[in-house]
């Protein structure tokens, strides 16, 4: 078996804005074992910009691409997004496994929580409160079933854990960016990688909860493609 895989994880596009990004660092997509999508690949549910970005992906890597949506992919664009998109693999409250060079990997894929819904969900979400604590229990499920499968379980969310990689940001809206919820549950479950989003103005692209590693692959905040070296339990690193 394979000690280690090379994943490639990126967000928050917002295609076409920040389009330049992702073209400059193309070349952080060749020899990778997965590319991972964090969400918010398109601008307020303009889901025709996603094949931009696929495509531009594509250009250099032929491999699996898995992805969840950010707030930005509207729950109503959803089934034309994955139409669009087809050859990509839509993780929603969810999980697959993966072999990657004979490394089993698991990648639960999902929205993600906030503590404090936006005013915008609070008017047009009805129950968002109970959804969210609906699959907060729904992830540290997956991430439990996950561990027992798999030789490497990465959690893939757009909303962040609160935690370090959330600096840079206005504390006092930390809430509405991602959920300490979630971060409790990950020291509780112990993934060995959580990617995410959304947090454009992040200062800080990786820190450690505990015995896991939590990247903010933003494109804004980091303005590159995130490399991640994983490994069987006990050997994941940061490239």
């Amino acid at each position: 078996m394979a000690s280690t895989a090379v994943l490639a994880a990126l967000s928050d596009v917002h295609g076409p804005r920040y389009l330049n990004l992702l073209n400059m660092s193309l070349d952080a997509l060749r020899d990778v074992n997965l590319v991972l999508l964090a969400g918010d690949l398109v601008e307020r549910g303009a889901v025709h910009h996603c094949k931009l970005v696929v495509d531009r992906i594509r250009s250099v890597y032929e491999g699996e691409l898995l992805a969840v949506f950010g707030n930005e992919e509207y729950d109503e664009r959803k089934e034309e997004l994955k139409r669009l998109c087809g050859d990509v693999r839509w993780l929603d409250d969810e999980y697959v496994v993966v072999a990657l060079e004979g490394l089993r990997v698991a990648v639960i894929g999902t929205r993600g929580v906030l503590d404090k819904p936006t005013r915008w969900q609070l008017r047009n979400v009805p129950g968002i409160r109970e959804l969210y604590r609906k699959r907060l229990e729904r992830i540290e499920e997956l991430l439990k079933k996950a561990s027992r499968e798999a030789h490497c379980v990465v959690l893939l969310t757009h909303y962040a854990p609160i935690c370090g990689t959330l600096e840079g940001e206005n504390e006092r809206v930390w809430s509405q960016l991602g959920s300490r919820r979630l971060t409790r549950v990950i020291m509780r479950a112990k993934p060995d990688i959580v990617i995410h989003g959304h947090a454009h103005n992040g200062k800080r692209p990786m820190v450690r909860l505990g015995e896991t590693r939590v990247y903010n692959v933003a494109l804004p905040a980091v303005g590159r493609v995130t490399r991640i070296v994983v490994g069987a339990r006990g050997l994941s690193a940061f490239m």
